[in-house]
């Protein structure tokens, strides 16, 4: 243990019985900056800590009151206004806000509230009443030794603190669709976090955010603490509320009391019935009787009839031929021996036409043929799917417009889907999160080949002539941190092992730590628990210290790197996913045809690897361009089908229309002429409809 540790622990003891001797209105607990804390290591943002001060709030003035009106506008009262923070405090915490604040946004009254609490915490003139210090180091400061402030008790109203967790609870991540809770609840995550664990998670330095520790101490109305202290109680805007009237209340998606009430449904008047019978079954029984009995009368009408037309055989024999002539050829009849008679005419007078101006019949058919074909000329073939079955003009293909004229094209996606069927899973327990059922696709042998592999991918490169010199990943990757001049770490590459940011030092990492007076070690398996409860987190709670976050800057979430479980038990995956996201450079460039050129690459190292019997996993896998890939293989497939097509149609012609009476007229009796002629009068039809929808 170091000097500074030893000296620290020695305070421990001293502020829990005096470093706030004074709780009352009008009076401080700390004020101004005291440097780095010597304790948390590994923070996103300097933990910067504050000085002892319990001594009268300060007035606010100029720069000062302005930027107290911007970071914490609830404690704003004019040119009266006092506070227990500095400039410099004011500053600093404006930026630590600034990482949760985006987080939270969707619901201002959300944001106002969570900013609310540590204004409070920090500036709140009254700061004494509800802040003790507990722990403190002697930091020097330009040659003068202070008491700086280590770790302190925030004492809130229960109310308060409900009423500002229910108001952030059901706020949103758009871009995962989880709960923004989630990301600052710890290993708790949405599910299991509540009050207590939202504000205890926020205040250990351990997160990788918190400069200090705050020990969030939640009491219930009518109950003193003693010694002064007053538990927090302020203003609190539920969700549905604006916070101002230029604001809006949360949305529904973030907020069920903004949702409008939806009245009850109409109760169901229940089955038709007559009695007690289905109504249905009924009518349709009726209906099948009728019908029925309709269809037997009618057969013993019709036989009755025959009857009597029988009994009349004793009449004339021409009366009756004449009779029975006038009855049978009916209207009907007539009227279609004389279409037939008149398109018979028709077409054997068209016929005599054509066959006797046989030239002239076939160059108007040319001329016209030409004619009718000349917008191929315009015609664009395509086989992007999204041209192919969206609509220039539909809603979709606008909002796509849209968005690429002023966010960009949307990135190209490389997927593989890992699964090991003969892995069997295993129980894990863990000192942190107790037992835990870890599938048997996690396993450490097969993470360890899942960041082999995904090493080789990374590792792709191929020679450009139009470039003039090796292409690789960074060349064509999405790299949202660092869009102009990426690295290969600065790639948005997604998967479990990015958890450990692609380190196999990460991976192999173990630590004996103790946990409420249990001892035990810790390694990868619980940094996973933790990531996937937190990926947002730039530290674990474990004593591995290790960051949630991918090597490229952002967060994994835990459904792009497994797949295969139900509801969020993702430790029972049974898939890993390996996603590899290039940027969608507009077709016909440079930048789009070395995307595709890696994408090749991507495919042939995969099935190579597939291929190889040493290998662990089943694969399912896609690139961005196999969609596309696959529409020109079936249409190439498809082009010897309708040659075999018309191979039939012309062979039919030359059987059923033939006649065969002698080898050297076998051309002229075989109709290929005709044949041809048929195939040639579709595919004219087939051109002029093209060219002139075109």
């Amino acid at each position: 243990m170091n000097p500074i540790s030893v000296y620290a622990l020695c305070h421990v003891v001293v502020c829990l019985v005096s470093c706030t001797q004074i709780h009352q209105e009008g009076y401080c607990t700390f004020y101004d900056e005291c440097g780095k804390n010597p304790t948390v290591s590994g923070s996103l943002i300097p933990a910067i800590i504050p000085c002892i001060y319990n001594g009268p709030a300060k007035p606010l003035a100029g720069l000062h009151l302005q930027k107290l009106q911007e970071v914490c506008p609830m404690l704003y009262k004019g040119g009266a206004t006092q506070a227990c923070c500095s400039l410099e405090q004011l500053n600093t915490l404006q930026k630590s806000l600034l990482l949760s604040k985006p987080i939270l946004s969707r619901c201002p009254s959300c944001v106002e509230n969570f900013v609310n609490i540590y204004c409070q915490n920090t500036c709140n003139p009254n700061q004494s009443l509800h802040i003790n210090i507990t722990r403190t180091y002697n930091a020097t400061i330009n040659g003068v030794i202070k008491e700086a402030v280590t770790e302190y008790q925030a004492y809130l109203s229960r109310e308060f603190a409900d009423r500002s967790f229910d108001s952030c609870k059901n706020v949103r991540i758009p871009a995962t669709g989880g709960f923004a809770i989630s990301t600052m609840c710890g290993k708790y995550g949405s599910t299991l976090c509540n009050t207590q664990r939202w504000l205890d998670f926020q205040g250990n330095s351990g997160n990788g955010l918190a400069p200090l520790d705050i020990d969030f101490r939640l009491i219930d109305n009518n109950t003193q603490v003693g010694q002064g202290i007053v538990p927090l109680s302020t203003r609190v805007w539920s969700c549905n509320e604006s916070t101002s009237p230029e604001q809006e209340a949360c949305s529904c998606l973030d907020c069920v009391a903004s949702c409008p009430i939806i009245p009850p449904p109409v109760p169901d008047s229940g089955p038709f019935k007559i009695g007690q019978l289905d109504g249905v079954l009924v009518v349709c029984l009726v209906v099948f009787c009728g019908l029925s009995v309709s269809f037997v009368g009618f057969l013993l009408v019709s036989n009755l009839y025959r009857g009597l037309k029988s009994q009349n055989k004793d009449k004339n024999d021409n009366e009756v031929k004449k009779e029975v002539h006038l009855h049978e050829v009916t209207c009907t009849d007539k009227a279609s021996l004389a279409t037939q008679d008149f398109l018979g005419s028709l077409f054997q007078k068209w016929g005599t036409m054509v066959a006797s101006h046989p030239i002239k019949v076939i160059l108007i058919s040319l001329i016209a043929v030409l004619v009718l074909s000349f917008g191929l000329v315009f015609i664009k073939l395509t086989t992007d799917p999204v041209e192919l079955w969206s609509s220039p003009n539909s809603r979709a293909m606008k909002e796509k417009a849209f968005h690429d004229a002023n966010f960009d094209h949307f990135f190209r996606t490389n997927q593989i889907i890992l699964t090991a069927p003969n892995h069997k899973g295993y129980a894990y327990n863990s000192l942190l999160f107790g037992r835990q059922n870890f599938s048997g696709v996690l396993s450490k042998d097969l993470i360890l080949e899942l960041l082999e592999f995904q090493t080789r991918l990374q590792a792709i490169q191929f020679w450009s002539d139009e470039v003039g010199r090796t292409i690789s990943l960074k060349d064509v990757c999405y790299a949202p941190l660092n869009p102009t001049n990426p690295s290969l770490t600065d790639c948005a590459v997604n998967s479990l092992v990015q958890y450990f940011q692609n380190s196999r030092e990460n991976l192999d990492a173990k630590i004996n730590m103790t946990v409420n007076g249990q001892t035990g070690e810790v390694d990868w398996r619980d940094h996973f628990l933790y990531c996937i409860n937190s990926p947002l987190s730039f530290k674990d709670i474990t004593d591995l210290g290790l960051s949630c976050m991918a090597d490229y800057g952002a967060p994994v979430f835990p459904f792009l790197a497994v797949g295969g479980y139900k509801n969020e038990d993702y430790a029972e995956a049974e898939a890993l996913i390996l996603t590899f996201s290039l940027n969608n450079f507009q077709r016909d460039t440079l930048g789009f045809e070395l995307a595709l050129r890696w994408e090749q690459k991507f495919l042939d190292l995969v099935q190579e690897y597939q291929r190889n019997p040493s290998t662990n996993f089943t694969f399912t896998y896609m690139a961005e361009r196999s969609l596309e890939d696959e529409i020109n293989r079936t249409t190439m497939e498809d082009i010897p089908i309708f040659m075999i097509s018309y191979a039939v149609i012309f062979i039919y012609i030359a059987l059923a229309l033939g006649e065969y009476s002698s080898f050297k007229s076998v051309l002229v009796n075989s109709k290929i002429v005709v044949g041809l002629g048929g195939i040639l009068v579709v595919g004219c039809a087939v051109l002029s409809s093209m060219g002139f929808k075109v």
